[in-house]
């Protein structure tokens, strides 16, 4: 008999335990549900947007969370002649049929690619990661059957009946003369072309700007992709220890990011909230310290010694000066890229990119404001350098360069274009320079008949 009283008393324990547990979940639920209200105003369950803030707010600031990206912590190699590749085949869209190829580019085709009837015409895409958006987006468009640059091409009738192919030479960071190496090398290797599109102009002031701090010479590649590279060549381990522990914390943040998405309760969207925040903190502030440590290596880079040939600068030059060597830089890679395919009779068309740090007539919603930062790293370089670059549009057409000013595509445009605080531009803005693009050619075209 006691042992039947003990087990009932346990029983009775413990369902007053489960019930207890299950009103304090509920309680909390409750608490949880008011809390997001009061933030949100909305429901947490009828809410329509189930994307994180937080991711939203990374992609502003350009820090994308790839999946696929086989969770490298350093995705660039150092190239020869380029200064910088993504690595092979660490990125790869079996659906799309796209991946990084054999030359360190996104592209459908490993290169050089050579054509396998006369039907096909080639369309080489050269600049930053502004040019490699544009690629991508015309690749995906082209695979998905939608509505795009390739559509657009269709519609000018000697490229009625054509296969057009893209091919992207663009990467993030590419400024000049990486443009004007690159196109030189892979003619060199048979690469054919009917037509080289070359986006550029903010990598050319913001990044070189950045070279000029850091008295890296302004024409050698971007600083804040190369010192990294060159600091790990020559065995800088605690440069390697930060990019991997970068590395882990974003892949963390990653899958916090998608658990968070993936709640179903409230009480569980408020924890996740509260481990995704602490993730962030711990990131951003691994970003700063990183940032920190490599500007402070770089000074410490005897060139003498290193395997990397990193020609430094004495001292920084005084803005106006610097300026005026990177619109010459800028000026004679351009030329010499449309000499070069003139003579083999390619067309070459070179774009000058809209900026948000450019101020043109374009009134900016309270909603786009948050993607110019007053204090921007680049915001400087763009401010001062654009116009030194817009002042030489004059004599490169006068040189017989065809080149189009991109600068004020925005202004009538309404709605938001841009998708960070850098320079890269969403959907809307995206369609704009595909169809910019297109009609310049079309124009350019219809003039030459």
């Amino acid at each position: 008999m006691k042992n039947l009283k003990l087990i009932e008393g346990i029983k009775t324990g413990l369902s007053l335990v489960s019930i207890n547990l299950v009103l304090a979940l509920v309680g909390l639920e409750a608490v949880s549900l008011g809390f997001y209200f009061s933030q949100k105003k909305e429901l947490f369950y009828t809410r329509k947007n189930t994307i994180s803030q937080v991711r939203e707010e990374l992609e502003k600031t350009g820090t994308r969370l790839d999946e696929n990206l086989n969770n490298e912590s350093i995705v660039e190699r150092l190239h020869p002649f380029f200064g910088y590749v993504v690595k092979p085949g660490i990125f790869t869209d079996e659906i799309a049929g796209i991946r990084i190829n054999n030359y360190g580019f996104v592209s459908k085709y490993d290169y050089p690619f050579i054509k396998s009837n006369k039907n096909q015409f080639v369309i080489g895409v050269f600049g930053g990661s502004v040019a490699n958006n544009f690629a991508l987006h015309t690749i995906l468009n082209e695979v998905r059957e939608e509505s795009g640059f390739i559509q657009y091409l269709k519609e000018i009738p000697q490229l009625k009946d054509q296969e057009i192919i893209i091919l992207c030479f663009a990467n993030g960071g590419y400024k000049q003369p990486q443009q004007l190496l690159m196109l030189n090398y892979f003619l060199s290797i048979g690469q054919e072309f009917d037509l080289v599109i070359n986006i550029d102009g903010f990598n050319e002031v913001a990044l070189s700007y950045q070279n000029n701090q850091q008295k890296v010479e302004l024409s050698l590649p971007s600083a804040q992709h190369i010192l990294p590279l060159t600091q790990l060549a020559n065995n800088d381990m605690s440069v390697m220890k930060a990019i991997v522990k970068i590395s882990e914390l974003k892949n963390h943040l990653s899958i916090a990011i998608n658990k968070l998405e993936n709640c179903k309760l409230v009480l569980c969207h408020s924890w996740r909230s509260l481990q995704v925040k602490g993730l962030l903190d711990s990131y951003q502030e691994e970003i700063i310290k990183y940032d920190k440590q490599v500007a402070r290596n770089s000074s410490k880079i005897d060139s003498s010694n290193s395997l990397i040939s990193l020609k430094k600068m004495s001292e920084v030059l005084e803005d106006e000066v610097a300026f005026e060597k990177i619109a010459e830089n800028w000026y004679e890679s351009s030329l010499i890229m449309s000499q070069i395919l003139a003579e083999r009779n390619i067309l070459y068309l070179h774009f000058i990119q809209p900026n948000q740090y450019y101020q043109t007539a374009r009134v900016f919603s309270p909603e786009e404001k948050i993607f110019i930062i007053e204090n921007h790293p680049y915001a400087i370089g763009v401010r001062k350098g654009y116009p030194v670059l817009l002042s030489q549009i004059n004599s490169l057409e006068k040189a017989n360069v065809n080149i189009f000013n991109a600068v004020k595509i925005f202004d009538k445009e309404k709605e938001i274009v841009y998708r960070d605080d850098c320079c890269h531009y969403n959907m809307i803005g995206q369609t704009i320079l595909d169809k910019y693009i297109a009609n310049s050619i079309k124009t350019f075209m219809e003039q030459k008949e």
